[in-house]
């Protein structure tokens, strides 16, 4: 896939995204006026593409950001390519455009460039965006997706957004999509955690053949939040064949791994808050190219002794671990749910054992070659 003279990839519905975005996601441990000042300091490097979403709460600090970069004349409207994302609380088809719009409010947009379905997991809808029972438990909704996807739909002929797309969709969820009866846009992307130790190699195969695009959060490796993951799982950016090719191009070995995915045909995704590693890390769509892409040199694979966890693991977590230190739910549990629920019908197929007997490769798409312990939701 390649990039235009603006470092932009073409949808399926014609509009041009730009290769690399800005990720705008901001822990409750830092302060949301560092995530306005990051989101300048993006701009000012030259980011064009900024992620969002409804549910991290930093919309606000992310419209000024760019209204102000706006009234510096460092650019213009047109120039920001910015994503939201539907909450789970707003899955019911007379809620989707709720959501928009108040993303909108926040923002001070007239419409979003890219709107996509954050999860593909209902919840409770009500004021509380992670609803729990009395045991601390998240409250779950039955919503048929492919009524969801009307709505956003609605909202693109509406001219409240240009182009749609879901986010953490496995293939069987993305074909309940694509099949749906009157489909009249599909999924313009697909947005999934994606890096050299979970590089989703399936799906990007399956969404190239129906001209879906693969856009990866978490390029630089899965969060490190004690909440989200074991503390001894092998960090990406300390892989020593990370670190060898690095050293042989003397590039950082965070720009390698962006340049890896760039030259994979994904929209890659990266945050950081500080100064120096965003403009050394846009630097990934100006490098030359690092990697050759026949080369037989590949991450080690680790083993499941030596994981103790799997990103897919961190994927279901990410969006449902609450931050304010309680453990919301059982994953078990959850799997079990959602594999009962009539609006997920695919198998994603996901291990239900424990975190450290999940080996570490593989992705919702390619996960069925595991042999062991699988269900299918």
């Amino acid at each position: 896939m390649e990039f235009d003279n603006d470092h932009c990839i073409k949808m399926n519905d014609g509009n041009k995204i730009p290769a690399v975005g800005f990720g705008t996601y901001s822990p409750d441990a830092v302060q949301k006026s560092k995530c306005e000042e990051a989101t300048k300091v993006a701009i000012e490097v030259g980011f064009r593409h900024i992620d969002g979403a409804f549910v991290y709460g930093t919309e606000e600090e992310v419209g000024r950001a760019i209204h102000e970069k706006i009234a510096d004349g460092t650019v213009k409207r047109e120039d920001i390519f910015y994503t939201g994302k539907l909450g789970s609380t707003f899955h019911r088809p007379e809620l989707v455009r709720n959501c928009l719009e108040q993303s909108l409010k926040k923002l001070k947009f007239d419409y979003l460039d890219l709107f996509i379905i954050h999860i593909p997991v209902s919840l409770k809808p009500g004021p509380d965006l992670s609803p729990m029972d009395e045991n601390g438990k998240l409250i779950f909704d039955v919503v048929d997706l492919r009524q969801t996807w009307e709505a956003m739909e609605a909202c693109k002929d509406a001219g409240l957004v240009k182009s749609i797309g879901v986010s953490n969709f496995n293939r069987r969820q993305l074909e309940m999509i694509l099949n749906k009866p009157g489909l009249k846009y599909k999924p313009v992307l697909n947005q999934v955690e994606c890096h050299p130790y979970l590089n989703q190699s399936k799906l990007l195969a399956f969404c190239k053949s129906k001209d879906i695009l693969l856009e990866a959060y978490c390029a630089l490796g899965s969060q490190r939040d004690k909440m989200w993951i074991d503390q001894s799982t092998p960090v990406l950016l300390e892989d020593p064949v990370l670190g060898a090719i690095a050293k042989k191009y003397n590039r950082s070995p965070a720009l390698v791994a962006l340049r890896y995915q760039l030259q994979r045909g994904i929209v890659v995704l990266f945050k950081s808050f500080t100064r120096k590693r965003i403009e050394e890390n846009f630097q990934a769509i100006n490098t030359t190219r690092l990697l050759n892409p026949t080369t037989k040199t590949r991450l080690k694979h680790y083993s499941p002794q030596e994981t103790r966890t799997q990103d897919l693991w961190t994927t279901l977590s990410f969006h449902l671990k609450m931050n304010n230190g309680k453990d919301a739910f059982s994953v078990p549990g959850f799997i079990s749910h959602v594999r009962n629920q009539t609006h997920i019908s695919s198998p994603c197929s996901i291990p239900v054992i424990s975190p450290r007997e999940v080996p570490c490769s593989g992705s919702p798409a390619s996960a069925g070659d595991i042999k062991k312990s699988t269900l299918y939701i």
